[in-house]
C-alpha cells in the first residue's frame, strides 16, 4: 500500500513538473512573416516592436541573438530598446543586425510611470524634469513616449501638455499580465507558450479613455515590455516570456520613405504609426487615407480581413462599418480622430490621430 502511494506521489510530481514546463518547451511560434509591407504611394509600412529589454537592464536575461532570431521570425523590421538606466553597465544595441534595425533607447522612471526615450544612446546627462527631458530627447533626434500610461502622472492633461512628449504607449503587455495573472498562470501550466500568452491580448479600454482626455497626444506605440526573464526551470532555463512569442502579439507599424532608424523615429514623432494586436490576426496590409470632396471629409480604411471599422473622435465613435474596406464620414477637423479595427469584442488595430 505504501509503495503504491509513493508511486502515485512520484507520478504526480513528474506530471506537475512536466506541466509547469509546458509553456517553456520550444513550441513553434508560427510561420515566418515578411517585412517591408507595401503601402500607398512611395510609403513603406514597417512592422516593429517597442519597449524591449535585454541583459543591459538589471532585470532581463535576454540576448541580442535571441532578439534578432525573434524579429526575423516574426517579420519585425525594427526593434526599439528601452533599457533601464539603473545598474546599466552596457550600452543598448544600435545599427542594423542581420537586416533588423536596432534603435537604442531607455526607460526613464518618471511620475509613477516612465518615459520611453527612443533613439537615445546615452542617458547619463538626461534631465529628470519632464519638459526638459523631452527636449533633451528631441535634441538627440529621438522620440519621447509616455510609458505605462495606466499609472503615469503624465496621464493628467495638464502634466502631459506641460511635458509635451510625442505620444503615449497605448498598451503594455507587462501591465496586461498583472490584470490576467490567474488565466496566464493556468495557460502556462497547460498550454504551449504561443497559446498561453494570448491571455495578454487585452483591449486597453482604460488607456483608450485616458487618451481621449489628452487632446495634444497624437502618436501611439504598443509596448511589448519584453524581458525574457521568467524561467520555469530556474537556472536550467525554460523561458516563459520569450521574445519570439511576444513579438508576434503586439506590434507598432510606421509609414516611412526609407528603411533607416532616423526615418522610423521621424515617423513616430509625426504620428505615422499604428498599433496592431497581431496575436489576434496578422496585419500584412492596412491603409488609412483622408479624402476631401467639397465640404465633405471622409476617411477610407482598408484592412486584411473583415472587421468592425470605427472612426473615433475624442473618445466617441462617429462612424463605423463592418467590412474589409469602408469609407467613413468624418468631421472637417480630424485632429482628435483615429481609426480602430475590432475583431468581435477585441481591439485589433488602432491608429495614431489623423491629420
Amino acid at each position: 500500500m505504501k509503495r503504491s502511494r509513493r508511486l502515485e506521489r512520484l507520478a504526480f510530481a513528474v506530471a506537475a513538473l512536466a506541466l509547469s514546463a509546458c509553456a517553456a518547451l520550444p513550441w513553434p511560434s508560427g510561420p515566418t512573416r515578411g517585412t517591408g509591407l507595401l503601402a500607398s504611394g512611395d510609403w513603406i509600412d514597417l512592422r516593429g516592436v517597442v519597449h524591449v529589454h535585454t541583459r543591459v537592464s538589471h532585470d532581463s536575461q535576454g540576448s541580442i541573438g535571441e532578439v534578432v532570431d525573434a524579429a526575423r521570425g516574426a517579420g519585425i523590421a525594427w526593434v526599439a530598446f528601452t533599457e533601464h538606466t539603473r545598474h546599466a553597465a552596457l550600452a543598448p544595441a544600435r545599427g542594423v543586425v542581420e537586416g533588423v534595425i536596432f534603435i537604442p533607447g531607455w526607460e526613464i522612471a518618471l511620475l509613477d510611470g516612465s518615459l520611453l526615450a527612443l533613439g537615445v544612446a546615452d542617458p547619463v546627462d538626461l534631465p529628470r524634469e519632464p519638459h526638459a527631458l523631452v527636449e533633451a530627447i528631441h535634441a538627440q533626434g529621438g522620440a519621447a513616449f509616455v510609458g505605462h500610461l495606466e499609472r503615469s502622472g503624465l496621464a493628467d492633461p495638464s502634466e502631459f501638455r506641460a511635458a509635451a512628449p510625442d505620444g503615449i504607449e497605448l498598451a503594455n503587455l507587462h501591465a496586461n499580465a498583472d490584470e490576467v495573472r490567474v488565466r496566464l498562470a493556468l495557460g502556462e501550466l497547460f498550454l504551449p507558450a504561443p497559446l498561453a500568452l494570448r491571455a495578454l491580448l487585452r483591449t486597453p479600454s482604460e488607456n483608450l479613455e485616458r487618451w481621449a482626455r489628452l487632446p495634444t497626444a497624437r502618436a501611439i506605440v504598443g509596448g511589448v515590455d519584453a524581458h525574457a526573464k521568467f524561467r520555469a526551470l530556474g537556472a536550467l532555463g525554460g523561458t516563459l516570456d520569450r521574445y519570439r512569442d511576444l513579438f508576434r502579439l503586439l506590434t507598432t507599424h510606421v509609414r516611412v520613405r526609407e528603411r533607416t532608424a532616423p526615418a522610423i523615429l521621424e515617423a513616430l514623432r509625426a504620428g505615422r504609426s499604428y498599433v496592431a494586436f497581431e496575436g489576434l490576426a496578422a496585419v500584412e496590409r492596412f491603409e488609412v487615407s483622408r479624402e476631401v470632396e467639397g465640404s465633405n471629409v471622409r476617411v477610407r480604411v482598408r484592412v486584411p480581413r473583415s472587421a468592425r471599422l470605427a472612426l473615433v473622435c475624442a473618445g466617441v465613435v462617429t462612424s463605423e462599418a463592418e467590412a474589409a474596406e469602408a469609407v467613413l464620414d468624418a468631421p472637417n477637423d480630424t485632429h482628435l480622430c483615429h481609426v480602430e479595427a475590432w475583431l468581435g469584442d477585441a481591439l485589433w488595430i488602432a491608429t495614431s490621430r489623423l491629420d
